[in-house]
């Protein structure tokens, strides 16, 4: 089934929360692409052999001849695998500089790309040079991408690490695959533009988006149509939503990782009629169950692969259960 995804050149691999399988998904990727000129970066610091948060081991990230391998200077100094220089990017990291290196004999290596969204998109841009195909690892399976421009596609990684309740889990993944599924916006939006608001009859912009700045200019605006934010979007500002009693307008975000706040707060969009656009939309283009969780409290991998399926159309599989990657 990991076929599902040949038709995107660049991919980025989500957690849920930390152990829902990202390495193990981007290993199994690897081996069933390890015949094409395959790119692999991460957004900071992954593939170290023992996990840096809780200090349970963690599975190596294998790579093959001719692969494109964007990671720090220090990693490299610890890889089993043989490699040629291409590229010494600007891009510093606490590891040193990332390098684009091609893979010359197959081993084991850590993946350290840039810390800024700014520099993935660069780099990403560098690497299609060279790359038939990306891979972009999240470090401590964050869930946020800002940079979603060089993006075609994103994988989610969901499973029993998140929550020892199954039914918690399921519901945070169906708030992520609906957040991932917001319109694009038709609404012209001025470059310059990090707080926006529209009326029916008007409208204006503010290069200053603090909370107070946002509060004041949405409680003396009336008959408010759209309003967009620069940015993220937390929990500070849905109260402010709640106290300003708005209701029935549409928010405009840049992509759905700016909604970072907690899902069941997500109801109040409904509550107040709040229709949500992003202006730029990165599919979830395949889910990977881990039903195992490091620390105890599994789930039933047959009924959480069931339950998660049938939250959507996209392919789900179980990556530790796929008898073959390779081609």
């Amino acid at each position: 089934m990991i076929n599902k995804i040949d038709t995107y050149q660049t991919i980025g691999i989500i957690g849920l929360a930390k152990n829902t399988g990202k390495t193990t998904t981007l290993n199994a990727f690897i081996s069933y692409y390890k015949n094409e000129r395959l790119g692999l970066t991460s957004i900071g610091l992954d593939g170290e052999r023992i996990d840096q948060v809780n200090f349970l081991p963690k599975p190596r990230i294998h790579v093959y001849k001719q692969m494109i391998v964007a990671t720090s200077k220090a990693c490299l100094e610890t890889t089993t695998a043989t490699y040629r220089i291409l590229v010494e990017t600007p891009f510093l990291t606490a590891l040193g500089k990332v390098i684009i290196v091609v893979i010359e004999e197959e081993g084991d290596i850590v993946l350290a790309g840039p810390t800024t969204n700014h520099e993935l998109n660069i780099l990403l841009k560098l690497m299609k040079m060279y790359a038939t195909r990306i891979f972009v690892d999240g470090a401590l399976s964050r869930i946020t991408f800002s940079a979603l421009s060089e993006l075609d596609g994103i994988v989610l990684t969901t499973g029993a690490a998140f929550s020892v309740m199954m039914d918690e889990t399921i519901q945070k993944t169906a708030h992520i695959l609906n957040t991932f599924s917001y319109p694009i916006t038709h609404l012209e939006l001025p470059n310059s533009a990090s707080f926006y608001i529209k009326t029916n009859t008007s409208y204006f912009t503010r290069t200053n988006k603090s909370l107070e700045a946002m509060y004041s200019a949405l409680k003396l605006t009336k008959d408010i149509t759209h309003v967009y934010i620069k940015g993220a979007i937390t929990e500070r500002f849905i109260d402010m939503m709640i106290d300003l009693k708005i209701k029935g307008f549409t928010l405009i975000i840049d992509d759905a990782t700016k909604l970072l706040f907690h899902y069941r707060m997500a109801t109040v969009f409904d509550k107040l009629n709040i229709k949500v656009e992003v202006k730029k939309q990165t599919p979830i283009i395949m889910i990977t169950i881990n039903p195992f969780s490091p620390v105890g409290a599994h789930y039933d991998s047959n009924i959480f692969l069931k339950r998660i399926s049938a939250l959507t159309t996209i392919p789900v599989i179980n990556v530790m259960e796929e008898a073959s990657y390779g081609k």
